[in-house]
């Protein structure tokens, strides 16, 4: 029911029926203009017997309710009102159909302070006028000087009223704490900001009366609720940030929607109404920072999404598969962010690199609380490695200009630095180092089965030292693993050689002693073939040391020096095992007469003339020289030994002995690869001296025994005599005593690098009894 304009008295039907016949609602034929008068003529009958209203605003009974038809009219002009009301009070609500009892319903909820009539919405009862009223025609005019300036709409023809004061509109209906939460819970998020900071608002203004002091309780539960609603609303953006990026397609409303409500929350909250000192009394009205939360939020649902991807550690390769789906995942989600979200972000929220940063972040933790554990084998930490250090940043991951097109791809943070890089380099050199020995040993394996099984040496391999099978095995295991880890790092690069090679040196000392323990111990064609391998391929890989000052370089460079040295002795001590029991028969009575001895002798000798000129240099003139010197020197020893004295029928036949077997010294020598010149002419002067006749003749040869070996003493000149037959000889022995006196050797270029011969003959004081 409308008031009147100064809202003292309600309008009387018979008004609402003036404004109804003035818009043109009189029936225009006479037939219903005559029922229409009748209608008229029975209203003003029932005014006469209506009451006036009471004070306490009395509605009239049922029996005195007014007509279908007035009852018709009040609805209608209700409806012009009501119209009127809504274009001005609210143009954003879609909502047309709305009764105009409930609208009068909610004006006298939103107004406790203004005493109105409440009125029956079901019913809509129409008071009756005031006692004392004129004719119709006087009502009609007292009608229209009371009621406001109609106006006429040409447009459409609908009449409509002048727009009510301000005070007089409606305000927005406040939903429950229920009702938000329902409309948070089907994400209509924009709608629940807006009635959250309706609750906000009235709450704070509460706040500033004094009301709020006396209920500090209630104010304090309605701020936790608007505080737990507030909660719950970023809940639910946090769910939609997350399933965002699950999205196909993307759900464009809802990041609207989020956007829209982080920004306005950010505006309303942008100075804080109320400084509160009772913290519990109010816990609204400040800034929540979901801006910041939204980030977070943001690194939180990439998180989960990286730590959703399944492990499955016990299955071969399972590191390569794992982190190749981290990859796939990561690149396409930061492809739609950059292609599908990034246009539904203001610039200021730089979404491509929250995103960008929130995986470097999620794939560092990952990596360290889940990967890092389980990386136990060498094979699994240079796969983690390497996918760490180059592929994170490669073109197809990080580097793809399909995600990282606004940015420099060398500002890619890299995903393990500092102490966890550090323990995670050091356990890969450590298992490499493991590695490596594995190789050494399955490399130690197959030797000790090619002794076993009495595999020679092909000729062939010998002869073109780069394939040798230790050399090229070694090389490229070791050469292998030093590339490999150079490609993830400088320092790794380092670190990897230097354990190599220290695993070297360990291995050649092991490989030397095992093959002394099962092959060494007799001298044979096989052992010499292994050898000079052996000598060989640790010689090339002692090359490979002296490329680096680092003290494993060097440490490993000592070993195989010992190796080669150790490979070296043990070879000249199984050749002098082997000869020696046949350098001791000889100068005898039997050497005289057979050649077995010395025949043994030079079969082992034509063994070392068939491989030791594979040896490589300096190796070859050392070990050639050595048998050479050996050979002169343990054939001298036995002269010197004093076994026997010569007569005349026999010197002439021991010298030429003497002489032959010399030159077949000298044969193995020159095959060999020996340039040891000086004792090629020892055992000839020697022989020239036991065949002289006189004793004048053996001057000369002393002065040339004397010049091509200086180291020869007194006692060496007396066995050699001794051998001749000569007893006593004073003039000869006169004679080498002014050779030492007088004259000094005069070496040359080359013999003063020939090693001394006589000096390290020892001459025995033995002297036979008889003359043979």
């Amino acid at each position: 029911m409308e008031t009147s304009a100064n809202g003292s008295h309600p309008k009387s039907t018979e008004d609402e029926l003036l404004v109804s016949i003035d818009n043109e609602y009189l029936p225009k034929s006479p037939e219903k203009n005559q029922s229409f008068m009748k209608k008229i003529e029975s209203l003003r009958m029932s005014k006469k017997n209506h009451k006036k209203p009471n004070e306490a605003g009395e509605l009239s009974s049922p029996e005195k309710q007014e007509s279908p038809f007035t009852k018709d009219l009040n609805v209608r002009s209700s409806k012009v009102f009501l119209k009127k009301q809504r274009h001005t009070e609210e143009p954003e609500l879609s909502d047309k159909s709305e009764t105009f009892g409930s609208l009068v319903f909610r004006l006298s909820k939103r107004s406790p302070n203004k005493v109105e009539k409440k009125e029956d919405c079901s019913s809509l009862e129409s008071k009756g006028p005031p006692e004392g009223t004129g004719s119709l025609v006087e009502k009609w005019r007292r009608s229209m000087r009371g009621k406001k300036k109609i106006e006429y709409n040409e447009d459409d023809k609908i009449s409509t009223l002048e727009e009510p004061k301000s005070e007089d509109l409606e305000e927005p209906q406040m939903l429950s704490v229920m009702e938000i939460n329902g409309l948070i819970q089907s994400r209509e998020i924009k709608k629940a900001f807006i009635n959250i900071e309706l609750m906000e608002d009235k709450l704070l203004k509460d706040y500033r009366t004094n009301d709020f002091h006396e209920n500090v309780t209630e104010y304090t539960i309605r701020g936790k609720d608007v505080d737990l609603l507030y909660g719950s609303l970023f809940g639910m953006i946090r769910s939609i940030v997350k399933d965002s990026l699950g999205q196909d397609p993307v759900d464009k409303s809802l990041i609207s929607s989020v956007v829209y409500v982080i920004n306005k929350e950010a505006e309303t909250h942008k100075n804080p109404l109320v400084t509160s000192t009772n913290s519990e009394a109010l816990i609204c009205g400040q800034p929540r920072q979901w801006k910041k939360l939204w980030k977070e939020a943001v690194k939180d649902s990439v998180g989960k999404r990286i730590e959703s991807m399944p492990i499955k550690d016990g299955e071969n390769g399972w590191l390569a598969e794992h982190l190749e789906s981290l990859k796939s995942v990561s690149v396409e989600d930061l492809k739609k962010v950059k292609n599908s979200l990034k246009s539904l972000y203001p610039e200021d929220y730089d979404v491509c690199g929250t995103y960008l940063k929130s995986y470097n972040n999620a794939l560092v933790s990952h990596l360290q609380k889940n990967i890092i554990p389980l990386a136990l084998e060498f094979s699994q930490l240079y796969c983690l490695l390497d996918w760490t250090m180059n592929q994170y940043s490669s073109d197809d991951f990080m580097g793809n200009p399909e995600v990282h097109a606004e940015f420099n791809p060398l500002s890619i943070p890299r995903l393990l630095e500092g102490e966890c890089l550090e323990k995670l380099k050091q356990a890969y050199v450590q298992a490499l180092q493991r590695t490596i020995r594995t190789y050494m040993n399955n490399i130690l394996e197959i030797e000790k089965r090619n002794w076993q099984n009495g595999e020679e040496v092909e000729e062939q391999v010998l002869a073109d030292s780069c394939h040798l099978p230790i050399y090229t095995d070694v090389e490229e295991i070791i050469g292998t693993h030093v590339r490999n880890s150079a490609r993830l790092s400088h320092d790794l690069e380092i670190s990897s050689s230097n354990a190599c090679v220290e695993e070297l040196g360990t291995f050649t000392t092991r490989l030397q002693v095992a093959f002394h323990e099962c092959v060494g111990t007799t001298f044979t064609s096989f052992f010499a073939q292994y050898t000079v391998v052996y000598v060989n391929s640790f010689a090339k890989l002692r090359h490979n040391t002296t490329q680096s000052d680092a003290e494993q370089y060097r440490c490993a460079e000592t070993k195989l020096t010992k190796a080669i040295e150790s490979l070296k002795q043990h070879f000249f001590d199984v050749f002098m095992k082997d000869t020696k029991p046949h350098f001791q028969k000889i100068i005898t009575k039997n050497w005289l007469k057979k050649n077995t001895e010395f025949n043994a002798i030079m079969k082992s000798s034509g063994i070392l003339c068939q491989w030791l000129k594979y040896l490589l240099p300096p190796y070859d003139k050392d070990f050639a020289c050595g048998i050479h010197q050996y050979l002169v020197k343990e054939y001298i020893l036995q002269i010197m030994k004093r076994k026997m004295r010569l007569n005349k029928l026999r010197r002439k036949r021991a010298a030429q002995k003497m002489r032959e077997e010399g030159d077949l010294i000298n044969k193995a020598a020159d095959d060999m690869g020996s340039d040891l010149d000086t004792l090629h002419h020892a055992i000839h002067c020697i022989s020239e001296i036991i065949g002289a006749k006189k004793k004048v003749e053996i001057e000369p040869k002393l002065d040339q025994l004397f010049h091509l070996h200086p180291d020869i003493s007194e006692d060496h000149i007396l066995c050699i005599l001794h051998l001749h037959g000569i007893r006593k000889s004073t003039k000869l022995l006169r004679h080498f005593q002014k050779l030492q006196e007088s004259q000094q050797p005069i070496p040359s270029s080359q013999d003063s690098q020939q090693p001394p011969l006589f000096s390290a003959i020892e001459c025995s004081p033995q002297v036979a009894c008889f003359t043979l």
